[in-house]
């Protein structure tokens, strides 16, 4: 599936989630620059620095106040899919759906259902 080099970016303030995500990454892209960052303000420091094919984001890390705004401007430049855990605000993630969010994942996905999330993510495109 692999064309060519992808850089992606995880963003979540648990490092356990990053690497997690990283080693199911790597799985479907394993040539892939895999990026991290902590926080939304790391990430739009980052964006610049960097083209991402794909950008993963959490939606309870510090700085997501203000991501909505963040993925009405990301979406133009590249995909973002959002990942959070069981306790999320259910009328935030059909909002960030709706400005153009591709995939939502909740953490409590299996690994095949991440892997296949993102691979299918691809394959559409």
């Amino acid at each position: 599936m692999e064309r060519r080099s992808m850089n992606i970016l995880v963003a979540d303030d648990l490092e356990i989630y990053r690497l997690g995500m990283k080693l199911y990454l790597k799985q479907i892209w394993p040539l892939a620059y895999i990026g991290e960052a902590e926080s939304l303000h790391e990430v739009i420091n980052q964006v610049f620095d960097v083209f991402y094919d794909l950008l993963i984001l959490d939606i309870d890390m510090p700085g997501t106040e203000l991501l909505e705004d963040f993925i009405v401007q990301a979406i133009k430049y590249t995909k973002v899919v959002l990942f959070s855990s069981f306790d999320i605000n259910e009328e935030r993630v059909v909002n960030l759906m709706s400005i153009g969010t591709h995939v939502f994942i909740p953490k409590t996905a299996s690994k095949e259902e991440v892997i296949n999330s993102l691979y299918l993510l691809f394959k559409e495109a």
